[in-house]
């Protein structure tokens, strides 16, 4: 979605930003970190609470409003302009296991299984003809566009302007906007982070901490079969920032 005029917020969206500013809390859904299993968990979680209704009957026209908390627009608006009234909190993931996951979900998934309604068009013909101008396979309709193409087209993008799949993700948390109390990485802190975080909104912990553990494991195993030495060193120089403030290691790819 984003705020076009307004630096840094590029990423923004509703759907992807819960607010509870009675608790001056703030958690930033992170796409490809468990978003759906969150928006899930968030939301039985509150309405073992009482709310039964995410979003306390606003936004009715709109079905995510239903399956996740929508915030009132002014409380949005007050933590763009006053983002040092919330703690915000978010799950990042390792790059090289995010961007390999992106492009399972959306390119090879959707060419098995169906394409997602939001690619098909313009977001999977321009993966196409990127492909055709790079003399890379992937350019003809009804073919596969392999994770070397896909990576190809990333390397090429601009952080800040590429899909929020699988751009940077310090660009999608909009870290340039709003300071972090807490960033939790995925593949060892998710029971710990979800109990934290839920815990400030009312959520019994032991609740919290049965549903974490249904969560599919993140932790990746696979990127050692599709990165090369020349193809991490791409990803790692491309995305040193999200490595580096999250504190994944450079040879992670190599699994293990």
């Amino acid at each position: 979605m984003g705020l076009p005029g307004f630096r840094g917020l590029e990423h923004f969206s509703p759907t992807r930003m819960f607010l509870a500013p009675e608790a001056h809390l703030a958690l930033v859904l992170n796409p490809k970190v468990a978003t759906t299993f969150l928006r899930d968990a968030l939301t039985e979680g509150l309405a073992l609470t009482g709310r039964r209704d995410p979003s306390e009957g606003r936004y009715r026209p709109f079905g995510m409003a239903r399956r996740f908390p929508m915030a009132r627009l002014r409380d949005y608006w007050l933590a763009i302009r006053h983002p040092e009234r919330f703690a915000f909190h978010a799950f990042v993931r390792n790059p090289y296991a995010r961007l390999h996951s992106a492009w399972k979900d959306k390119f090879y998934n959707g060419h098995h299984r169906g394409y997602p309604k939001r690619f098909l068009g313009r977001r999977l013909n321009t993966m196409r003809a990127f492909a055709r101008s790079a003399g890379l396979p992937g350019g003809a309709d009804n073919t596969l566009i392999p994770f070397e193409t896909f990576l190809a087209n990333v390397l090429a993008g601009k952080i800040g302007q590429m899909d929020h799949h699988w751009d940077a993700q310090h660009s999608v948390l909009m870290m340039d906007r709003f300071s972090y109390a807490r960033l939790y990485r995925i593949e060892t802190e998710r029971d710990t982070g979800m109990v934290e975080v839920f815990s400030k909104l009312g959520i019994p912990p032991d609740w919290t901490l049965a549903r974490a553990r249904q969560a599919k494991n993140e932790s990746g195993r696979e990127k050692a079969a599709i990165y090369t030495a020349e193809t991490a060193d791409a990803v790692y120089a491309k995305f040193r920032r999200d490595f580096e403030a999250f504190g994944y290691d450079r040879d992670s790819w190599r699994g293990g």
